[in-house]
């Protein structure tokens, strides 16, 4: 087997006298605008005050849906309005761009209808703009909360060297501006391919957008296996087993800027399901060099490894959590059943899992969930072991895992041809892009922005 590596809160229209529920509203209609419009901001910036006045005699009755938002199409480039609201319409929050009162663009466009859609009763509007500059795709926009006529932290500015790098942060910055929840649209994905059978058998692994697009072979094995692949908080490395038909697993880290290869351990046996520790510096695996499977972890420079723990049965899937603790597989206390448990490098490990098949496990960014496969099924649970979401049977052992930020998880499903599964934790739009031959074992890779 030859392991080859190839070719990353100001007012719009000020306060109002009084304040009005979605249900009924009930002023008298007064706009006088004051002052100059205010500089365009970027993200990180300080918002500037900008005052306005209003009031409006607006009479509203029936419920307003506190997730709605009304996406006007952007001026300037077509397709990246699209992306960003592709992107929105993924997300938990109900998008609506039909039926709208006009196309305005900016503040200044919106000053004269805003009274009219108060009265449409959608919280929420964002209007915006993009073009090129200096080689880059520039995207303006504003998030206001209509009822108050208020822009959500002045107006934004995002920049990308592409249009769908540009869009997908300007997508994300919206959705945080909406729901106070931040999001990587720009996270790749990495995840094993296997074509053929026998001998002629390859095992790729592939680095690609989240939208399965720009694909690039990392390395490919023939006759062999790739498992489990590992990201570095920094999304610079990648850390994967190799198992060979003998059985035994070595395990490797790639870095994807350099492509250069290093071999992590030199011990006998399989060593799988790497994961590295917060800050990057330590990588814990499984091994069999002692017969059964017991946590090992190593410098992320390679070297000797120590072992963590060693219980009766075997353990297995180590996963690092964001305090420095970790979750792990075992069939200890009941064999051929196994469960998940959390260990904090003292003490005895706590079981997390209660009863039935859970295997697989890994911890969201936050610490407050974990993916893990229940039975045949991808699952996430909550740290302390209660189930939060089934998403059925896969075909195959495939697990959740937790984009960078935690809104969203990824799974592969199907045993020929094969999906990757993309969802948001709190709903929204399930996503499946189709892959070449059997796809496994997907984790995120965070983006540089």
């Amino acid at each position: 087997m030859t392991l080859t590596p190839l070719q990353q809160q100001p007012n719009l229209f000020g306060h109002t006298a009084a304040r009005r529920s979605f249900a009924a509203m009930t002023t008298t209609l007064l706009i006088s605008l004051l002052g100059a419009s205010a500089a365009l901001m970027s993200v990180s910036a300080q918002a500037a005050e900008e005052e306005y006045d209003l009031e409006a005699t607006i009479t509203k009755k029936g419920e307003t849906n506190q997730n709605q938002v009304a996406f006007i199409p952007f001026a300037g480039d077509s397709t990246v309005s699209s992306l960003i609201e592709n992107n929105l319409q993924a997300t938990p929050l109900k998008i609506t761009s039909q039926g709208l009162i006009g196309q305005p663009h900016s503040r200044d466009d919106l000053a004269v209808t805003l009274p009219a859609w108060q009265q449409l009763g959608i919280p929420y509007l964002v209007i915006g703009s993009s073009k090129q500059q200096g080689g880059n795709t520039s995207i303006t926009f504003e998030v206001i909360e209509v009822a108050q006529g208020r822009i959500i932290k002045g107006t934004q500015m995002v920049q990308g060297v592409d249009k769908k790098m540009a869009a997908n942060k300007a997508a994300g910055r919206i959705y945080e501006l909406l729901t106070g929840k931040q999001i990587d649209l720009n996270a790749r994905l990495v995840y094993v391919e296997e074509k053929g059978s026998g001998k002629s058998k390859t095992s790729s692994l592939i680095l690609s957008d989240a939208d399965g697009s720009n694909k690039r072979l990392l390395a490919q094995v023939i006759d062999a296996a790739i498992y489990s692949p590992a990201i570095s908080p920094d999304g610079r490395f990648v850390a994967y087993s190799v198992q060979l038909k003998d059985n035994s697993a070595n395990l490797w880290k790639q870095d994807l800027q350099t492509r250069q290869l290093t071999r992590l351990v030199d011990m006998k046996g399989s060593n799988l399901s790497p994961s590295f520790s917060p800050d990057g510096s330590k990588i814990l695996f499984s091994s069999t060099v002692n017969g059964d499977s017991d946590i090992y972890r190593v410098s992320s420079q390679g070297g000797k490894a120590e072992q963590i723990i060693s219980l009766p049965y075997d353990q297995l899937s180590p996963s690092y959590a964001s305090n420095g603790s970790f979750v792990f597989v075992s069939d200890h206390a009941s064999p051929n059943r196994p469960n998940i448990y959390r260990y904090s490098f003292s003490g005895s490990p706590v079981q997390i899992s209660r009863g039935g098949y859970a295997a697989n496990p890994s911890i969201s960014p936050d610490g407050t969930k974990i993916g893990y496969l229940s039975g045949r099924s991808a699952a996430i649970m909550s740290s302390n072991g209660s189930n939060v979401a089934n998403y059925g049977a896969t075909g195959i052992d495939a697990a959740p895992k937790f984009s960078p930020t935690g809104e969203r998880v990824v799974y592969s499903q199907g045993t020929k041809n094969s999906n990757l599964v993309i969802r948001y934790v709190d709903g929204g739009k399930t996503i499946t892009l189709p892959t070449e031959g059997v796809a496994k074992f997907p984790v995120w890779v965070p983006s540089a922005q």
